[in-house]
């Protein structure tokens, strides 16, 4: 195939870390081969503790001058995640998944990983700065949805436009008949709120649901020893990482799916449900899944406390003829996103 062009996908990674992001880069960088352009990719571990490695994360990124190379010009650097709008080329453009989001939004919440530390108003506003230089300097700057684009604008004055991506697994995801399985897919972490999702179950009426938790993470320890001091241990099932078939079948025959993070940037479980033609239950604070679901047209939603989870995941799982609407709806919701549509906004005009 002729090449349409070289395109530099730039991603900063956790080691031993695979979820979302990880997912996201995977596709754009199959989705832009695919359309006949040269794909490398650069990915430099990130480590934010101390807060002084999140200024030195930066620096190494800056570092990084992809002009005039030995191998050839790039045509298109296509920065990602936090902090690889650091990078330096001409023709730079970001999509960005999220900011460091203890700089921002997180502050002073019990997600502040920043919070108590010796000069750590100096750091934000270090990296603050940092944020507006770099993405200032782009051609153009994209979010991975609405969420993220207030945030560009609210946190650093940086206008940005939303794009949407389709979900990892896009053109498997299928329906079979309803159960009653209540889902919720992600990482083990405690912006996830799984615990929520645990909480809930002791307030069920319906006693045949089983709640499947499909994933891993540092917190499965104390969330199972929670699911058997709430007494609900014989009803929550920890499913591990599973493979894509065990997670598209979960999907598929599941009651409703449950998707309770707080100030999510995007959200794949909440487009992966409704391409299963799911309904999803969120909460009010849920953040990017907002864009998607709406009460009582696709799903429910509800704040975020058990009891009210509870009486949503009941209203879908005594009532299949609303559910199977519901999951109709979202599915419509979300149904002609596409890496193509991405390719046209955010690769093509820039190459």
């Amino acid at each position: 195939m002729v090449s349409n062009g070289r395109v530099l996908i730039c991603g900063s990674a956790v080691p031993f870390e695979y979820g979302g992001a990880e997912l996201h880069l995977e596709g754009i960088k199959r989705a832009v081969e695919e359309a006949g352009y040269q794909v490398g990719t650069v990915t430099i571990p990130y480590s934010w503790h101390p807060p002084e490695r999140i200024v030195s994360s930066c620096l190494v990124w800056r570092l990084l001058d992809f002009c005039n190379q030995a191998y050839g010009d790039i045509d298109l650097v296509l920065a990602t995640k936090f902090p690889t709008y650091a990078v330096r080329h001409p023709n730079k453009v970001a999509w960005v998944f999220h900011q460091h989001r203890s700089l921002y939004e997180l502050k002073d919440t019990i997600y502040d990983d920043l919070a108590g530390i010796d000069g750590g108003d100096e750091y934000r506003e270090a990296i603050r700065e940092m944020d507006r230089r770099f993405l200032g300097e782009c051609r153009k700057v994209f979010a991975t949805s609405e969420n993220v684009s207030r945030r560009l604008k609210s946190t650093c004055d940086v206008d940005s436009e939303p794009v949407y991506h389709p979900p990892p697994f896009d053109g498997r995801y299928y329906s079979e008949e309803y159960g009653d399985d209540v889902v919720i897919v992600g990482r083990l972490v405690p912006l996830k709120r799984v615990d929520l999702a645990i909480k809930a179950m002791k307030h069920l009426k319906s006693k045949s649901a089983v709640l499947q938790v499909v994933g891993t993470g540092f917190l499965e320890g104390p969330l199972r020893k929670m699911a058997e001091d709430e007494g609900v241990a014989d009803r929550v099932r920890f499913r591990g990482f599973v493979t894509v078939d065990e997670l598209l079948a979960c999907y598929a025959r599941a009651g409703c799916v449950l998707y309770v993070p707080f100030d999510e940037d995007y959200g794949y479980a909440t487009l992966e449900a409704f391409k299963s033609r799911r309904p999803v239950v969120v909460t009010d604070d849920s953040g990017g899944p907002l864009e998607f679901v709406r009460d009582r047209e696709n799903g429910r939603v509800v704040k975020a406390v058990p009891e009210e989870l509870a009486e949503a995941i009941d209203e879908l799982l005594a009532n299949r003829r609303k559910a199977r609407r519901f999951g109709e709806e979202g599915f419509s919701a979300v149904d002609g996103i596409s890496w193509d549509m991405v390719l046209d906004t955010v690769v093509r005009p820039y190459v």
